[in-house]
């Protein structure tokens, strides 16, 4: 062996080698780009997903390049093979892509994954959505499985399934919890604010509380408060009343104790408002018919200082039939035609107040539509379409003065079916004929007001009381003369 290294053809052929070695390692080095794939080789894209490369190493003297040249032809929307080719100077190297429908859908919730249903109501699915990325809107396709029973409390599991046509598939649960969270409800027999004629005492306890869970839990009421009936005043009385859950329900209820009114109730007739408080002006056509924004909130502030009852139309029409009396301090506020300055400046006022009107509206227009369920606001007819002047030669030129008596009946029909009442009217223009009158009657209406200046008294004509109109020119101090 030793002679054998000691050699000189050895010696040669081991120089020759390694010089060989040095120059292939010196030329991949100089020369060959050295490439491999960046993750795996075989890809599986899902479908209509967005392909992210992961690219390729390349390595060149040493250095990593980036400038190689990669084409494919991948069509996301359609599955299939496909195949990336990646190049740099001689060298190539590829990937395969596998274009699949993998994902699952997707099904949300609405309202999320718990819902609180009330207790004693049926359950209402809150509803779901589910897409897939291939299939699209697959909601449809949804099965639901698992029941509720809204009468017993406690957790009820629903399970959501959808599958796509892929057989990819989604679950989602919903917790359905059945709570009682809802309060005890009071029932008045009389208004809930009411009223009391001084010496004569009322029964306050005229209520009955039923709650949703428990039932009737009338002797579980805790009332606060007293009134003394012999002594003039605006009297807070609270009921209290908690459920076997915890819900508790609170409520106050005013007594006005008054003397018994013997002159008779203003019924107050308004008709358009301005905002002078951003330097609105009253209209130039019947202008002594508006009424300032600042007016309105003086007069209102004083009812609310003085103490005014307002009393409801059946408490009215039993006043007029002698069947009860009012507080001395009674009064009614309504306004005519329903137009659009009402709803814009004076019900506001009314509504902050807290102080109730009647909206006689002209039914055939259309912005009293929007406020009927405002508070403190209800209406009543002014007709359909009969707020006109129409009748030439007779004394009276309102539309109702020529109209045959089929015509009026059929219009305050229309008009009560559509603000939803019939107890009260007013006339247009205040003009009626017997007709008319023969119409309200036969529509169901009790009461109905003119234009003639006064106030409503126990025995008056219930279908041609008046009223007392408040326009332009009444100041404060006017205001409190007229309804005094």
């Amino acid at each position: 062996m030793k002679k054998v290294l000691k050699s000189k053809k050895f010696r040669i052929v081991s120089i020759v080698m390694l010089a060989v070695l040095l120059l292939s390692a010196s030329y991949d080095f100089l020369f060959v780009y050295h490439i491999k794939l960046n993750g795996n080789k075989d890809y599986i894209l899902d479908v209509n997903s967005a392909y992210k490369d992961p690219g390729i190493i390349v390595r060149y003297r040493g250095k990593k390049l980036n400038n190689y040249k990669e084409e494919d032809n991948i069509d996301n929307k359609t599955p299939g093979s496909y195949i990336v080719n990646y190049s740099i100077g001689n060298k190539k190297i590829t990937r395969n892509v596998e274009v699949r429908d993998i994902g699952k859908p997707n099904i949300s919730l609405v309202g999320g994954n718990l819902y609180l249903q009330s207790y004693g109501k049926e359950y209402e699915e809150p509803g779901y959505k589910a897409n897939d990325n291939s299939d699209g809107d697959v909601t449809s396709k949804v099965k639901v499985s698992g029941e509720v029973d809204s009468n017993k409390l406690g957790d009820y599991i629903l399970t959501y399934t959808v599958s796509d046509s892929s057989n990819n598939k989604d679950v989602q649960e919903r917790i359905v919890r059945v709570v009682d969270n809802e309060e005890p409800v009071i029932t008045f027999k009389n208004r809930k604010d009411t009223f009391a004629i001084k010496g004569k005492a009322i029964d306050l306890n005229d209520y009955t509380v039923i709650d949703n869970y428990d039932g009737n839990i009338t002797s579980e009421v805790e009332m606060n408060g007293t009134v003394d009936f012999n002594k003039v005043g605006v009297y807070t009385v609270t009921y209290t009343v908690s459920d076997s859950n915890g819900n508790k329900m609170s409520i106050d209820r005013t007594v006005n104790v008054q003397k018994k009114n013997t002159k008779g109730v203003p019924v107050l007739m308004y008709h358009w408002f301005y905002d002078d408080t951003k330097g609105e002006k009253a209209g130039s056509v019947n202008a002594h018919n508006y009424i300032s924004k600042t007016n309105l909130t003086k007069q209102l502030n004083y009812l609310k200082e003085a103490n005014y009852y307002f009393p409801t139309w059946q408490e009215l029409e039993k006043y007029i039939d002698k069947k009860m009396d009012l507080p001395e301090k009674s009064i009614i506020l309504t306004d005519d035609d329903c137009v659009d300055s009402f709803f814009n400046v004076a019900l506001p006022v009314f509504q902050e107040k807290e102080v109730p009107i009647t909206s006689f509206c002209i039914t055939k227009k259309e912005t009293w539509k929007n406020y009927i369920d405002a508070p403190y606001l209800d209406f009543e007819s002014h007709t359909e379409n009969l707020h006109v002047r129409k009748c030439k030669g007779t004394k009276w030129d309102g539309a109702v003065m020529c109209t045959s008596y089929k015509d009026i009946y059929n219009d305050i029909k229309t008009s009560v079916s559509k603000v939803g009442n019939n107890y009260a009217f007013a006339y247009p223009f205040g003009h009626y004929s017997d007709d008319t009158i023969a119409a309200l009657k036969a529509n169901g209406i009790k009461l109905a007001f003119t234009i003639n200046s006064g106030k409503v008294k126990k025995g008056d004509n219930k279908y041609k009381l008046r009223r007392v109109r408040i326009s332009k020119q009444t100041t404060l101090e006017e205001y409190k003369k007229k309804i005094k």
